[in-house]
């Protein structure tokens, strides 16, 4: 059993595990910006809808704690459970790494609000939710700049990258375009 928990198959661990949690958070960000959007209103029941953008969501913060505690069991770096709670604190990459640290934070922050949405007013719960945003880019950094070593990684980050940027466009532009039409229906 040793011999397949070893220091590689541990840092293997490491990256996928970064890697998928990584995927699945661009698929939330992607899937709630597509919902925030109204695309699959009359396609996917809105239930449906956001059972996924919460499962997506619990499985990007999964596998990112996940990435966080195998880095206290590879001998390629000496992280300590501190330099895993505190930014900025650990062995490797210390501006990254802590960039990855707060994205969780705001990850975990964002999703939790789904369980008190009817607790908090509308606009307190899409005021947090912005956060997202912010956890996406932190996350998209971290994984750029202390986890990419291949150009196909690169490629992905990228290509996410311009999806919630362009999603997050045509989000802006439709929601000023909605505010447009009311005034100037009135002044009509």
């Amino acid at each position: 059993m040793s011999a397949l928990l070893n220091n590689e198959t541990i840092w293997y661990l490491v990256r996928s595990s970064g890697t998928v949690a990584y995927l699945f958070l661009a698929a939330s960000t992607i899937w709630g910006l597509i919902l925030s959007s109204k695309f699959l209103k009359d396609v996917v029941p809105g239930p449906l809808s956001l059972a996924m953008h919460n499962y997506l969501s619990w499985n990007a913060i999964g596998l990112t704690l996940l990435h966080a505690v195998l880095l206290l069991f590879t001998g390629y770096m000496d992280y300590t459970l501190l330099n895993l709670i505190i930014p900025f604190t650990g062995p490797f990459s210390p501006f990254w790494m802590g960039i990855g640290i707060i994205a969780l934070y705001l990850m975990i922050l964002t999703t939790l609000t789904f369980y008190v949405r009817r607790r908090i007013s509308y606009k307190a719960f899409h005021v947090v939710h912005y956060l997202t945003y912010a956890a996406f880019v932190m996350a998209l950094l971290h994984s750029w700049f202390a986890g990419t070593d291949t150009p196909a990684l690169e490629i992905v980050y990228l290509a996410s990258g311009l999806v919630v940027f362009f999603l997050t466009v045509y989000r802006l532009l439709a929601a000023l375009n909605g505010r447009k039409a009311p005034a100037a229906r009135q002044t009509a």
